[in-house]
């Protein structure tokens, strides 16, 4: 009987997710990732946050023990690099020379950093990008009270690295493109909470305002020119402006590409025998290809895909849900609030909360410092249940008491 070989393209939660979930479903094949990096697998939500700060040490961000992949039986090819996808062989040619055979393949490759305003080949000694952990030690060395850091990019990660930096007492700026922050993200009352408390801490955000030109010496910029005129010092310039999901080794093995690595319902490519999953795959979400860049998703999609490979068959279904930690608030989402019509807020003592509606439909809810809101939230949407919101209006109910609604 032919052994099965599969074989993970990435080193992150969504690889890890579907190894691990491998050999708990009781599959006795071969399971090999190839990791670029010269880590094992890791968190990485902690980069942009504790990691920063010092409250997180390198150890702490494994994923799991390295011993753990020995007694599982989980080989891991670190420092290597995929470069070539042959689906008539069924081998993964590595920069290396080697090649690695398959009988079912998992791409999971995450994205990579958005260069703009800069172009690949620039390469200044104070710019930063932060994707992966080598990213977070050199922008670390970088935290230095009285410095100037100017961060581009007003969403999720340029605002958490914001607040290190204001937490280490830099004088920290952030400009924004779309007329406010998290505008792909969160909606009008999300961001005009977190816009009031960096403000309060002292970091300047400039909204709908663009990069015209970066000045700078032959090895570093000096300062930054806005659309507008302002004239930004830096002594370090972080680029936060999103990412693109990696599709260029499915793309060159003929894989069909849309917004992501296009995926079916049980996270198949257009080949049955390649799978993708995490921040590269995109999968069918009322009419359109949708990519969630979470922990959750990333966890959710690895374990389907395991269960595929093992004959469960199993459908995808997203659970969107993310998290946050800026200064001293922690904001947890659920649901996704594209095309809401209305916003419910409760505000209880410190604790606040958004409440998504498109008419009468719940679709997600924002909390601050609020996980009890947080978790019926995301239950009410899983179940799809969506209670009135004149009820929600009312802080004297009990939003537990909702579940039972009918």
């Amino acid at each position: 009987m032919m052994i099965e070989k599969i074989v993970i393209i990435g080193g992150g939660q969504a690889s890890l997710s579907c190894a691990s979930q491998l050999r708990s479903l009781g599959f006795k094949g071969d399971i090999c990732m190839i990791c670029e990096e010269s880590y094992y697998p890791y968190q990485r939500p902690p980069l942009s946050k504790k990691f920063l700060t010092g409250q997180f040490l390198e150890e702490r961000l494994l994923l799991k023990k390295v011993d753990y992949y020995q007694i599982n039986n989980i080989k891991v090819l670190l420092s290597k690099k995929a470069t070539k996808i042959d689906r008539d062989t069924k081998k993964v040619h590595l920069q290396s020379g080697e090649k690695i055979d398959y009988t079912k393949l998992v791409i999971a490759i995450g994205s990579k950093a958005k260069k703009a305003p800069l172009s690949d080949c620039d390469n200044y000694s104070n710019v930063y990008y932060l994707r992966n952990l080598h990213d977070a030690k050199n922008l670390k060395n970088q935290l230095q009270t009285g410095k100037k850091i100017l961060i581009i990019g007003g969403g999720y990660l340029g605002l958490e690295v914001a607040s290190v930096c204001s937490s280490f007492g830099m004088n920290t700026t952030v400009v924004e493109g779309a007329d406010r922050i998290l505008k792909r993200v969160a909606g009008e009352p999300t961001a005009a909470y977190l816009r009031k408390i960096f403000s309060i801490k002292g970091v300047k955000i400039i909204e709908n305002d663009f990069v015209k030109k970066i000045n700078n010496t032959e090895s570093e910029v000096t300062n930054v020119e806005l659309v507008s005129g302002r004239l930004i010092d830096v002594d370090t310039l972080l680029v936060a402006t999103g990412g693109y999901p990696e599709v260029d080794l499915a793309r060159d093995a003929k894989l069909q590409i849309e917004n992501g690595i296009k995926v079916n319902e049980r996270l198949e490519t257009s080949d049955p025998s390649i799978y993708a999953a995490g921040d590269c795959a995109s999968f069918d979400h009322n009419g359109g290809f949708l990519r969630l860049e979470s922990v959750g998703n990333a966890i959710d999609q690895g374990q389907t895909v395991a269960s595929n490979i093992v004959g469960k068959k199993t459908n995808f279904h997203a659970k969107p849900w993310f998290w946050t930690e800026q200064f001293d608030q922690k904001l947890q989402i659920a649901g996704l609030c594209d095309g809401f019509t209305d916003i419910i807020e409760r505000k209880v003592k410190n604790k606040v909360s958004f409440w998504y509606y498109r008419n009468e439909i719940l679709l997600a809810v924002d909390s601050f410092n609020d996980p009890y809101s947080y978790m019926i939230g995301k239950r009410l949407i899983e179940e799809k249940k969506s209670p009135k919101k004149e009820i929600l209006r009312d802080i004297n109910f009990d939003i537990k008491d909702a579940l039972n609604l009918k």
